[in-house]
C-alpha cells in the first residue's frame, strides 16, 4: 500500500458515499436520505433547514416517534430516557419534544451530518431495551467486563477520518509500546444487517488516518432467554471484509482477552 493507492480508495470512498445519499425538497427545507439504515432497513433521513447563516439537522421526530409506536417509549423509562442522554451527548445532539436535532455553521456541516447520522442509529437500537425484564446495556456489560479483568480504556471517543467524516466509538484501548497496538471497539447489543452495517460505517476511513489502529466490533450473542445465539456468517464476514474483528460475546469475551489486556 502506498499513498497514491490510500488516495485512490478514499476518492472511491467519498463517491460512493455521494452516490448512497439523494437530496429533496420539502417545504423550506431539504429532506437528505442518507446511507445509514434503521432497524427496519429503511434508510434514515435527515432534514437541513437555514435561518441567517445558523443550519438545523434535525429527524423530525423520526426516531422517537417510531420507538414509541413500536412499544419503546423511551421517556416511560427512567433507565432508557438516562442511556438516551447518555447517546445524544456523546454525538453532541439535542433532542426537543422528541425531535433529535444539532445546530451548525456552513464550515461545521459535513460533520454534523455523520454525527447525527450515526447518533440517530444508536438511538434507535434503544428499540432492544424495550423489554419490561431488560436490566442492562450491551455497552454496559461489557464496561463491567473490561473493570473486572482491569483492561484499561477510554470510552466514547470519537476520531476524525482521513476524508473529514468522524466515527464514534464506543471504547479505544490505547496502545502499549511493543505489546499491541490501539484499539478501537465498538458494540452491537442485537446483531443484524442494519446494526452491523452502521456499526461498520466510515472504518476505511479511520484506518488511513488511524493506520496502526485494530478494529474490534463485539456482537451481543445472548438471548433475551439466556440462550446463546450462534453469529450470522454474514455478519462476521461484512467484519472481516472491513479488517474489523468480529467477537461474539456470551457473557464475556474471553477469546481475545489477552490481546485486549495487553
Amino acid at each position: 500500500m502506498d499513498v497514491l493507492q490510500a488516495n485512490n480508495i478514499m476518492d472511491n470512498y467519498v463517491g460512493w458515499w455521494r452516490k448512497q445519499v439523494s437530496i429533496y425538497q420539502e417545504g423550506d427545507a431539504v429532506r437528505i436520505i442518507c446511507p445509514m439504515l434503521d432497524r427496519h432497513n429503511d434508510h434514515m433521513s435527515i432534514y437541513l433547514a437555514e435561518d441567517a447563516g445558523v443550519f438545523t439537522l434535525t429527524d423530525m421526530g423520526a426516531i422517537l416517534g417510531d420507538l414509541a409506536l413500536c412499544g419503546c417509549d423511551v421517556f416511560s423509562s427512567a433507565i432508557r430516557s438516562k442511556k438516551l442522554s447518555e447517546v445524544l451527548a456523546g454525538y453532541g445532539l439535542m433532542q426537543d419534544d422528541g425531535e433529535i436535532y444539532r445546530k451548525a455553521s456552513k464550515g461545521e456541516l459535513f460533520q454534523s451530518i455523520n454525527m447525527l447520522m450515526q447518533g440517530m442509529a444508536s438511538v434507535d437500537d434503544l428499540f432492544y431495551t424495550a423489554k419490561e425484564n431488560a436490566r442492562s446495556f450491551f455497552m454496559d456489560d461489557v464496561k463491567t467486563w473490561f473493570d473486572a479483568k482491569e483492561i484499561r480504556y477510554t470510552d466514547n471517543v470519537v476520531y476524525q477520518g482521513k476524508s473529514g467524516f468522524a466515527s464514534r466509538f464506543d471504547f479505544c484501548i490505547p496502545k502499549t509500546a511493543g505489546k499491541a497496538p490501539e484499539r478501537l471497539i465498538k458494540t452491537v447489543g442485537s446483531p443484524s444487517e442494519a446494526s452491523v452495517k452502521n456499526a461498520l460505517f466510515g472504518w476505511g476511513d479511520i484506518r488511513e488516518s488511524r493506520p496502526n489502529s485494530m478494529g474490534y466490533l463485539f456482537m451481543n450473542m445472548v438471548g433475551d432467554d439466556g440462550d446463546i445465539r450462534t453469529p450470522d456468517q454474514t455478519l462476521v464476514n461484512a467484519c472481516l471484509a472491513y479488517d474489523v474483528k468480529p467477537v461474539s460475546w456470551t457473557g464475556t469475551a474471553d477469546s481475545v482477552l489477552e490481546e485486549l489486556a495487553a
